[in-house]
């Protein structure tokens, strides 16, 4: 794992045309904005102590310079005046004095009066006692764009012929035919689990269309930072695209589907319209989603500049348990970009579905890379909802849109066993990715800059987990299916069954799937071919109500059926 990245200050002119009003554009090319600065009292101080008494406990309001609540304060008030502070807020409104981690109490945004040059006020703030830095507020912009081409409404759900991604059978896409194979192997993993009700993901860009049936009775209270109101409704369409890879909803005959069916989804608006946003929105966005329970945060986002305040944010969210995926960006080069390069973030490149890095992609660029860059997923014409038109989908292509593909991947590790680590999580993925896939002279052996680990590989990351244990290769004289240990059980059950060497067997799918005292099928824990032998297989069944449950395993014309009891 990426346990310590260096800080590369490397310049690159990001890509997208900003417009928003406030950017202000430093001798050495880099970009921010002209107003705001984030700052970082240091402990203990007078400073932070009236700071975090007086600004407001919520996420609209500002302290105001002269506000009235600071006559009695001489400290802050001072230090506003004389440092020209039109207003300031906390990064983490609701926390007190509490050391927190990444020192989250202590981050504040400043807006300034436009009376000094922001530089000077900078440089400044950064010689004063009480402060532990003072960073412009950069920006930085989303990982993908959409293509040209259009596809109109997909009439059954989910369609495979066009999200490659899922499942690639060497279709043409775009006019272009792929390599077979060349997916996260999304079909296999649902075999074992189609997501979980109960995990929370953020997905931190340009905002969700909040009324897309896609998402009904899933999406969750989110924010907006670049309109500082709690309605984070896309403006743009790639919040849009990224969410929907992630978890539109599959199998309801409707559009398309995303990796994760069932999962509740926080959308977090951080970029404006134009598809940018400042440094400011993307830490406070990381704060407000380890808050609100996300387990895993999806960053297609990346800024050529680094911060202290986002690296403290992205350290609040690991050390709460929480999960950072972020994408590698797209200008086909080795420039580290924010927050990929940090510490402790997933960063995540591009392929094709020829199983190669993707460059160019449709519109131009290719997936960026590096010694940062820990694996790839698809990330080329992937097929995404529209935000403005919930009838229609249309494609992408970008880093942006392979990191959602790995979300996705992760969150159905998380559905089967939410107690997971980001060590154990990057750990499975490790040893699963599928390397050597892509050109000889990129995707060499073992880990490289350009595919990290290798492609992502859902299902294998699964069986890592909980998976198919070969426990003998002693050939089993005959089918047997053993009772279930313990039983009963709370929340875990272990399953044993023994698969012998019956001519023809070989060309046979063995299948173990659950039913509930219905008699409906919920879940299928084991579908694959299967050499002779004796195995085991876990069934989580933690997102179940007690109750009796049965396990059927088939293969060929063998059959059988045994009960189980879940007691919780």
């Amino acid at each position: 794992m990426k346990l310590h990245k260096l800080l590369s200050t490397s310049i690159c002119i990001i890509t997208a045309v900003l417009i928003l009003s406030t950017i202000a554009y430093s001798q050495t090319g880099k970009e921010y904005s002209s107003s705001t600065l984030i700052i970082k009292f240091r402990v203990g101080t007078e400073l932070v102590n009236q700071a975090r008494l007086l600004t407001p406990k919520n996420y609209h309001d500002r302290l105001v310079f002269r506000d009235p609540r600071m006559e009695s304060t001489g400290s802050l008030s001072s230090f506003m005046e004389r440092n020209y502070i039109k207003s300031i807020w906390a990064v983490k409104p609701d926390a007190d004095l509490t050391p927190l981690p990444g020192g989250m109490e202590r981050i504040f945004i400043i807006e300034l009066f436009n009376l000094a040059p922001i530089e000077s006020v900078q440089f400044k703030l950064s010689s004063d006692p009480e402060i532990e830095y003072a960073e412009f507020d950069n920006i930085g912009s989303l990982g993908g764009s959409p293509s040209s081409s259009f596809l109109q409404t997909i009439p059954n759900d989910p369609s495979f012929t066009n999200q490659w991604g899922l499942r690639n059978t060497g279709q043409s896409i775009n006019g272009i035919t792929g390599t077979p194979g060349g997916d996260i192997n999304a079909v296999n993993a649902w075999d074992i689990t189609t997501g979980n009700t109960t995990l929370k993901i953020a997905v931190l860009d340009s905002g969700i269309p909040l009324g897309h049936p896609e998402f009904a009775g899933r999406l969750l209270q989110g924010y907006d930072y670049a309109n500082n109101d709690n309605n984070p409704t896309d403006d743009h369409g790639h919040g849009t695209n990224v969410a929907s890879i992630i978890g539109a909803k599959g199998n309801n005959n409707s559009l398309m589907a995303g990796v994760n069916w069932n999962c509740k989804i926080i959308p977090i608006k951080i970029l404006a319209a134009d598809g940018t946003g400042f440094y400011s929105w993307w830490v406070s966005g990381i704060t407000y989603a380890v808050d609100s329970g996300a387990k895993v945060l999806n960053m297609s986002v990346g800024g050529n500049s680094t911060n202290s305040a986002l690296s403290d944010a992205v350290v609040y969210a690991q050390t709460n348990g929480r999960i950072v995926v972020a994408c590698m960006m797209n200008n086909n080069n080795n420039v580290t970009y924010y927050p990929a390069g940090f510490a402790n973030v997933i960063s995540i490149g591009a392929t094709n579905n020829r199983n190669q890095r993707a460059v160019p992609f449709c519109w131009g660029g290719g997936s960026s890379f590096g010694p940062h860059i820990d694996f790839a997923a698809p990330g080329e014409m992937i097929l995404g909802l529209v935000y403005n038109n919930a009838g229609t989908t249309n494609y992408w292509c970008g880093t942006s849109q392979a990191t959602p593909m790995t979300v996705g991947a992760i969150s159905l590790m998380l559905s089967v066993d939410s107690t997971l680590t980001l060590s154990q999580i990057y750990d499975a993925l490790k040893v699963t990715a599928r390397d050597q896939v892509g050109p000889p002279g990129e995707d060499t052996p073992g880990f490289d800059n350009y595919f990290g680990w290798g492609l992502i590989n859902a299902r294998g990351a699964l069986d890592q987990l909980i998976g198919i244990t070969q426990i003998s290769t002693t050939i089993p004289q005959k089918f047997s299916l053993y009772q279930n240990y313990p039983n009963p059980f709370n929340p875990v059950t272990r399953i044993r069954f023994d698969v012998p060497n019956i001519s023809g067997n070989s060309d046979e799918n063995t299948r173990m799937t659950i039913y509930d005292a219905l008699g409906k099928e919920i879940e299928t824990i084991v579908s694959k071919q299967l050499a002779p032998g004796t195995y085991e297989a876990d069934w989580d069944a933690s997102i179940y109500t007690s109750g009796v449950y049965f396990y059927r395993l088939s293969s060929g014309s063998f059959t059988d059926v045994k009960k189980m009891i879940l007691v919780k």
